[in-house]
């Protein structure tokens, strides 16, 4: 058994594709490039890979990973040209590796980057003054329930591209994790004329906590 890490990117109609429809895909792209991926044992066999920090339906991304079990030891060379040449419009596959003990692992994911694109002006000086609140409280929902929580703390830092365009860092991960259209509507409620109608999210980034790429 050999363990890999693909990096991949997704745009276009590919942002439309779900978590359980990604790991459909890499599958059939397996067979079609006639890599040996592992499955699991049982009455219902699956294939053994997962996506790192699922991306949320509607976000674009220039930095995926997908985890995968073959069932023996691969040329990387012949793996990525192979799953190139697999891939569909609006996917590139950007490297490969092979993972061992000491490789980074999925629990370590602590922070996400994103470049945030929208059709609001936003001054550079109210995302400052934004970012330099100290407590910003906002309704947070998850499935099995709904509170005000203040998500200052996750939002690492802010940082304007030009009036319609701001990169984030937000926390990410198992022990926290601060979705971007959560930070968005934080934005209209406590930014003034701030209500953007089409906004474009694509993550930039999957970072452990000293700051460093997953591969």
């Amino acid at each position: 058994m050999a363990k890999f890490r693909i990096q991949f990117t997704k745009y276009g109609d590919m942002k439309y594709v779900s978590h359980l429809d990604m790991i459909r895909l890499f599958t059939r792209m397996f067979h079609r490039a006639d890599l040996p991926v592992a499955y699991s044992q049982g009455f219902n066999p699956h294939p053994k890979m997962s996506v790192l920090l699922p991306l949320s339906v509607g976000f674009e991304s220039s930095c995926e990973y997908l985890d995968a079990e073959f069932e023996k030891s691969v040329s990387m060379l012949d793996c990525i040209k192979k799953l190139k040449a697999a891939a569909p419009l609006g996917m590139e596959i950007v490297t490969i590796c092979e993972l061992n003990e000491t490789s980074t692992k999925a629990k370590e994911v602590r922070y996400a980057s994103y470049e945030i694109k929208t059709d609001a002006v936003l001054k550079s000086e109210q995302l400052e003054d934004f970012f330099d609140l100290d407590t910003i409280e906002i309704v947070k929902k998850t499935k099995r329930s709904e509170g005000v929580a203040n998500i200052r703390p996750d939002i690492m830092d802010l940082c304007p591209t030009d009036e319609h365009t701001f990169s984030a860092v937000l926390s990410a991960g198992s022990s926290a994790n601060l979705k971007p259209e959560l930070l968005l509507e934080a934005m209209k409620q406590y930014i003034d004329g701030f209500c953007p109608q089409i906004v474009r999210i694509c993550r930039t980034g999957i970072l452990t906590e000293r700051g460093e790429p997953m591969m």
